[in-house]
């Protein structure tokens, strides 16, 4: 068996599975600006239509590696104490493709000084493996004999409770456990397995003076058959005009992050992931551009960007 055959193999059965099963669902940096793709809670809680799209890609320098693009929108109903969302999410790593839509829809229980919002969502994936970009030297391995073609649907909850100085979330976006890779019992050890992921995420303004706000917050991410993760969070806003702060990921990078209001309704974001496990000494960053907009329903009411 060649050297590059033994190579493919090595890669693929460890690398890959590893990544499914740590990162199933797409990773972001910017996720304290992008709470409905973890929590379907959150959909509305703005009293405005807003959109973002998302551009993530990771480890610059290996080829194949994993990059994400997302675009998501969502809305209150009126005068009702609905919300609903929607999110379209591509993901791409090496042979494999996965394209979902998911929508979301909340209702929100105000109090006198606090609010708190149930979310369910519903979408489907559909996940795509193209063992023809393999070189493979043994076409008649049944590992590789047949490409993945799969449309699972799921289901995911959560819940978003908020006052005006601080925030949490709790929610898991995938409830059921599908099969992405279907076999016979001869392969059943190579079955792909998408598992459910449990979010838990807060964060806390604290006003420094007139100019400037503090927003400290964490996320901690949880997949059956690895252990917890976390990132934590400090952004600094100065008014509207731009904020900045710095994160650092379990084990993993250290991210600073950058947004900008071109617009009182557009804003621009900007992460770069530095690593620091052992992928540093192949791929330095990784590179995260978002962009918000929000059409608020009364102009006179436009809600502060770090406002959660």
């Amino acid at each position: 068996m060649k050297k590059g055959y033994l190579l493919a193999i090595i890669v693929f059965l460890n690398l890959v599975p590893f990544w499914l099963q740590a990162q199933q669902l797409p990773l972001y940096s910017q996720y304290m600006f992008n709470t409905l793709e973890i929590n379907p809670a959150y959909a509305g809680f703005k009293q405005a239509m807003q959109f973002t799209s998302i551009y993530r890609k990771q480890f610059n320098g290996i080829k194949g590696a994993p990059q994400t693009a997302m675009i998501s929108g969502d809305m209150p109903i009126g005068d009702t104490r609905l919300g609903i969302g929607l999110k379209l999410v591509d993901d791409r790593f090496s042979i494999i493709h996965s394209l979902g839509a998911q929508g979301s829809m909340s209702y929100r229980i105000e109090g006198d000084n606090s609010n708190i919002a149930f979310g369910l969502q519903m979408g489907a994936l559909n996940n795509k493996t193209d063992f023809s970009e393999l070189n493979i030297t043994s076409p008649g391995d049944p590992v590789f004999a047949q490409n993945l073609n799969t449309l699972t649907a799921n289901f995911g909850t959560g819940i978003f409770f908020n006052t005006d100085k601080f925030y949490a979330g709790l929610s898991v976006p995938n409830l059921v456990r599908t099969h992405l890779r279907k076999t016979d019992v001869a392969l059943s050890e190579y079955a792909v397995k998408q598992d459910a992921h449990m979010y838990l995420n807060a964060g806390y303004l604290i006003t420094l003076n007139d100019n400037f706000i503090l927003k400290p917050s964490f996320l901690l991410r949880g997949v059956k058959g690895i252990p917890l993760n976390y990132d934590i969070n400090a952004n600094v806003f100065y008014r509207e005009a731009m904020s900045a702060g710095v994160s650092y990921r379990q084990g993993s990078a250290l991210v600073g992050l950058l947004d900008f209001r071109l617009i009182p309704t557009l804003r621009l974001g900007y992460a770069y992931d530095y690593n620091l496990g052992r992928l540093n000494n192949f791929a330095k960053a990784t590179h995260e551009i978002i962009l918000r907009y929000h059409i608020p329903f009364d102009r006179d009411e436009l809600m502060p960007s770090y406002l959660f």
